[in-house]
């Protein structure tokens, strides 16, 4: 039976401010609850006076950094985009090929998005939604230089260089590995989060070719003898 997503999670409310809070921390708390927020009710029915109280500041403070609901909201794609790059730079560092890279970005993807923090993945997977429904929000975000593509070009163009990728399919390679981790993260954020490793082990034997078994040789019928 398919389990329910995990409910994002709902910072505890303070009252005051919170000691030893700087202004770094006071944006990172902001951000935090505006991914949580747009996740949950989307870019145009989320307002600021929902992001401030996940927050906990007034929606008068959230302009001290930022200057529009937009400019928040890509700050908090950047901002996410950011804690996946450090990760998956992480990640890769010790892989080879491109498909222990493929495998290790996706590992990543499963523990850091659906395990440690499930609102990235529920934020990101809505993203391409967002951007069909706001041009402005897809201009923004297509002029700025994608690090997580990037990360994956790289390895494809290794792979290129190294014979294990046919220059021909590079192009595709890389275009699918990413629309298939944008699949990943949005079954794990809307329909089920209790195997995620588990489906990751099953895409790297996909990648390994190992999934599949041998088709059993197809029994032939007998002819019927007409007399």
């Amino acid at each position: 039976m398919t389990r329910r997503p995990t409910p994002l999670p709902t910072p505890k409310r303070q009252i005051g401010r919170p000691k030893g809070s700087t202004s770094e921390a006071t944006r990172e708390r902001i951000l935090a609850a505006a991914r949580i927020c747009f996740a949950r009710t989307g870019y145009a029915a989320t307002t600021n006076k929902d992001i401030a109280d996940h927050a906990d500041v007034t929606a008068a403070a959230i302009y001290l950094y930022f200057d529009s609901k937009t400019a928040l909201y890509l700050a908090a794609v950047q901002d996410a985009n950011e804690k996946l790059v450090l990760h998956y730079r992480r990640a890769i560092a010790e892989t080879t090929t491109v498909r222990d890279g493929f495998r290790a970005l996706l590992s990543t993807s499963a523990r850091l998005l659906h395990e440690r923090d499930p609102s990235l993945a529920a934020f990101l997977s809505a993203l391409p939604v967002e951007m069909q429904r706001h041009p402005e929000i897809a201009e923004a975000i297509i002029a700025t230089p994608n690090e997580v593509v990037a990360i994956v070009e790289e390895m494809v163009e290794a792979g290129v260089r190294s014979g294990e990728v046919a220059r021909g399919v590079a192009r595709y390679l890389g275009a699918t590995f990413v629309a298939c981790a944008m699949g990943f993260s949005l079954y794990f954020a809307t329909v089920d989060t209790s195997h995620p490793g588990e489906m990751v082990d099953v895409f790297g034997a996909l990648l390994d070719g190992t999934l599949f078994h041998a088709r059993p040789p197809t029994r032939r019928r007998r002819a019927r003898r007409w007399r």
